[in-house]
């Protein structure tokens, strides 16, 4: 027998690079592993889901099909169910570096299929792994309880696409008057001379005991703040205080973004502000989004309830948006951007 060729020709020669490349290894590996599982699944689903299409089965053949392809297969009966699922939600199967058969299987829990394919995108955007992905299940379970709109006869809106950033984050302006911190809410905190030769226009920065450069992030990572809540208004509008730097609390009314609730002193409009101030009454952090003032010089926020373990049916508990809550359980309509002014989109 010929002896098999050494095509890799590295060799590492300090315990870094072996490591590293140790490393590199076994997680190509379980990614080639992970795509393999993607491709394998899906295929046992279609062949599943057309086999009982063409037999036209009736419920009863069908449960036979699985417990004797489970049986013969070694695959549990749930998982193959799981499989078909799978295949029909995802006909044409993407299967991206980062997405697992735990993503999928995940993914498919959500019925509605533009929740499940926002879910999908904001997976893929931030990298979610499955564990993550699955606490963003249960708190859309949580928050979007469907049960609820429909006892009231209301249809769901169409959900927003959440806005989030990290708090802490600032960005450098120049407005003429040399550079300085933007605190957003037209607030500013100027740079001494040493800050001002450090940094420049456009660079976003961490604020705390000292200013240091954030080069890993965006400017979607903006304009975020921890908040406490001061008062719920109604539906649609909370008094906050937010922690806009360091030692500086700043106390603003906010409109949440992309959605209009009904008016107080309608039935429908207590109801809304009844569900707004049962949600935040058992939050443990609130984190607001904020984009620049609408046609009325209102802030627009995107609103983020870190919920208590025991509400979150999660270790440590679960975040809401509380604009899709809102807006899935039928106590809100959709606004466009359009009713709002000009500023809607714009950070």
């Amino acid at each position: 027998m010929a002896k098999r060729a050494l095509t890799r020709v590295f060799v590492p020669k300090t315990y870094a690079e072996l490591r590293d490349a140790v490393l590199a290894v076994v997680h190509q590996g379980r990614q080639e592993i992970d795509r393999a599982w993607v491709e394998s699944y899906h295929e046992v689903g279609r062949l599943i889901h057309v086999h009982l299409l063409f037999k036209k089965a009736r419920a009863a053949y069908g449960a036979g099909v699985f417990a004797d392809v489970a049986s013969e297969s070694g695959i549990s009966s749930r998982t193959l169910h799981e499989c078909v699922q799978f295949c029909r939600y995802f006909p044409i199967v993407r299967a991206p570096a980062q997405l697992t058969w735990n993503h999928y299987r995940v993914l498919c829990q959500v019925a509605d299929s533009e929740r499940r394919n926002a879910l999908l995108a904001q997976t893929l955007k931030h990298g979610w792994l499955s564990p993550e992905l699955e606490r963003q299940v249960r708190a859309l379970a949580l928050s979007m309880p469907d049960t609820a709109a429909a006892a009231r006869n209301v249809t769901p809106a169409k959900l927003l696409t959440p806005r989030r950033g990290t708090p802490g984050l600032h960005l450098i302006v120049d407005r003429g008057d040399g550079p300085a911190v933007d605190l957003g809410f037209k607030l500013s905190q100027s740079l001494d001379a040493v800050q001002a030769r450090r940094f420049a226009q456009g660079d976003i920065v961490r604020l705390g005991d000292r200013i240091t450069r954030a080069d890993d992030t965006t400017k979607a990572d903006l304009f975020t703040y921890a908040a406490t809540l001061r008062r719920v208004i109604d539906g649609d509008t909370l008094v906050v205080a937010l922690d806009v730097a360091p030692g500086i609390l700043l106390e603003q009314k906010l409109r949440l973004r992309g959605l209009d609730c009904p008016e107080l002193g309608t039935p429908e409009g207590k109801a809304a502000k009844r569900f707004v101030e049962g949600l935040v009454a058992k939050a443990t952090a609130i984190t607001v989004n904020t984009t620049k003032p609408d046609k009325y010089d209102r802030y627009l926020a995107d609103v983020f309830l870190q919920m208590t373990s025991e509400e979150g049916r999660g270790s440590g508990g679960d975040e809401i948006f509380l604009n899709n809550a809102l807006l899935a359980n039928g106590h809100a309509v959709r606004k466009d951007a359009s009713e709002f002014g000009d500023n809607w989109d714009r950070l």
